[in-house]
């Protein structure tokens, strides 16, 4: 993690914390979306590579249920901001609780801010919540997008130069929908 609790995007990791956070439901837009936290471990693991929690932290269902709502809440709050419209009033309300708990943690000293939260699972959901309201206020808001695939709505930090990038990865997305888009010229040129 960087330095600063309050830096809005961490390059070497490719996106920030929240959204690889909220990019946990493969296919969201498809009929049968791909949950990735099917049971707390599949939580646990996945704080464990962030690093959010130590080895031999167990995570329980009522805390995934809770961190499954925040990061729907994220997703919806981060879609609507890059589409540029107004977010919902219930994913505003579960977002600023998670955010009200983070921030009550907050301390100034030795010249940083730090979080003060001692237990870990309360503590890898605040971290969440800053990084999403790191983002949320950054100038990067402006860079949010969503995939423009049909089924994905994965969001990522668009920084190419003019702001065009339309998949969340073009190895994966994008080369589906360019497959997509050769096949549909194809099959007009042969009819």
């Amino acid at each position: 993690m960087v330095n600063s609790l309050l830096a809005p995007y961490e390059p070497e990791l490719g996106s920030p914390l929240c959204v690889r956070f909220l990019d946990s439901v493969s296919e969201r837009r498809s009929r049968e979306p791909g949950e990735y936290y099917k049971t707390p471990e599949d939580l646990a693991a996945w704080m464990k590579s962030q690093h959010l929690l130590e080895t031999g932290i167990a995570v329980y269902e009522g805390y995934r249920l809770r961190a499954i709502e925040l990061r729907d809440a994220l997703y919806q709050l981060g879609s609507a901001i890059a589409a540029g419209k107004q977010p919902d009033e219930f994913s505003l309300e579960t977002f600023n609780g998670e955010l009200c708990e983070a921030l009550a943690k907050l301390e100034f000293t030795d010249g940083q801010i730090k979080l003060t939260e001692r237990d870990p699972l309360e503590r890898a959901l605040q971290l969440i919540a800053l990084s999403a309201a790191n983002l949320f206020t950054s100038d990067l808001r402006h860079r949010l997008c969503e995939c423009q695939s049909e089924t994905c709505g994965w969001l990522f930090i668009d920084q190419s130069k003019n702001r065009t990038r339309r998949w969340c990865d073009m190895a994966d997305c994008g080369n589906r929908a360019k497959a997509k888009r050769f096949k549909e010229r194809h099959k007009k040129v042969v009819n």
